[in-house]
């Protein structure tokens, strides 16, 4: 794959942890003491240009916060929302 192949993937994760993080009435400093991270770290996650890739572990800890499937965020907007 292409390194702007990853990165579509990256901004797309990023768009819909916030979707689903905003959906639940969370900030980000809300989303991050539940995860146990720091906000920053979640804000490098969501950022457009700042391509923070969290790990499996985080990743499935945000999920579980906020009630999804993994898989739901490597799916386009349209499909999901």
């Amino acid at each position: 794959m292409e390194l702007e192949h990853y990165e579509r993937y990256y901004k797309l994760i990023g768009d819909n942890i916030a979707f689903y993080r905003k959906k639940k009435h969370l900030t980000q400093e809300g989303l991050a003491l539940k995860a146990n991270v720091s906000r920053t770290h979640i804000s490098h996650i969501e950022a457009e240009h700042v391509h923070k890739v969290p790990s499996l572990d985080i990743l499935f800890r945000i999920c579980e916060i906020l009630s999804i499937e993994p898989y739901q965020l490597f799916i386009e907007p349209e499909r999901c929302r």
